[in-house]
């Protein structure tokens, strides 16, 4: 019996490199004996629809870059259709598919969604938005989301550096407090940002030996605000290389995190921009979705 597959194409995503592969994709599909529907995204929040309708297919398999992801993420979820999910990383930093092994090749990459083995990995919910890598906010998560996607395709990780720097001159703390699985957090902090992922936004790198993508756990990264210019200098290298030893800086692991704080400053969740409004209730939903990954990951 012929299996059915959702293609969910975000088509400006990585320099629109997905017009070149279209064809080569639905070849590829149809002789492994799936039958392809392909569906364009038209506009924010389109794919989360497109992947909501996804309960009559077999695989859906989404092409686009983390905010695309995300977005298919959540129609999953909120459809209760379980459906498996392949990934097809086209974005600008593909920063949760690089730290499953996920290549941004177009061939190789489909070949683990459709030859992959299928893994439950966990998901975060944020209020009432599910997150899949990172949810951040504070200095530097603007970047993200204000970067222009015209703007990542020329210059891809390039973009989210030059965006962040304008954050330099007027880099300001804010005042929070976060419990993570009981244990209370107050402080100025200038970045808070809960996270499933080897980097954040695809420039903090963080210690794969304490994470795991369904461990039920997520990482919090806490980052103080610097007291003078010589402190802020030797946080943002600490950041850069990943150094969470640095005086400053604050990690730990938990299920369960609330963070409120007097700024209503919009949050960047894989990428995309999410609104709150002074209180981030997260809650990790442990093997929420099954995804293809490559058949050598625990």
């Amino acid at each position: 019996m012929t299996k059915k597959v959702l293609i969910i194409v975000n088509p400006r995503a990585g320099r629109m490199r997905i017009r070149n592969s279209l064809y080569g994709i639905i070849e590829k599909l149809c002789a492994s004996g799936y039958e392809p529907t392909v569906m364009m995204t038209q506009y924010n929040g389109h794919a989360a629809e497109l992947a909501s309708g996804a309960g009559r297919y077999d695989l859906v398999i989404c092409t686009g870059g983390d905010g695309t992801l995300n977005q298919v993420i959540n129609g999953l979820i909120s459809s209760g259709s379980g459906k498996p999910l392949g990934y097809i990383p086209l974005g600008s930093t593909n920063d949760f598919a690089g730290s499953l092994g996920i290549p941004n090749n177009v061939e190789k990459a489909l070949d683990i969604a459709v030859n992959g083995s299928p893994k439950q990995v966990d998901v975060a919910k944020m209020n009432e938005r599910y997150f899949l890598d990172t949810a951040m906010f504070g200095a530097f998560s603007r970047a993200s989301y204000e970067t222009s996607q015209d703007m990542k395709n020329v210059l891809g990780f390039l973009a989210y550096v030059l965006e962040g720097i304008k954050d330099i001159p007027s880099i300001r703390g804010y005042d929070m407090a976060v419990d993570i699985d009981g244990e209370e957090i107050h402080g100025e902090f200038m970045i808070c940002a809960v996270s499933n992922s080897s980097t954040l936004g695809g420039l903090i790198p963080l210690d794969k030996s304490r994470r795991s993508v369904n461990d039920g756990r997520f990482e919090l990264i806490l980052a103080a605000r610097p007291k003078n210019a010589l402190e802020l200098r030797d946080m943002i290298r600490a950041l850069r290389t990943g150094d969470t030893n640095c005086r400053g800086i604050v990690l730990r692991s938990g299920a369960d995190i609330s963070i409120k704080c007097d700024s209503q400053e919009p949050w960047t969740m894989d990428g995309e921009k999410a609104a709150w409004y002074g209180t981030a209730e997260i809650r990790v939903l442990p093997s929420a979705i099954e995804l293809m990954l490559p058949n050598d990951v625990k």
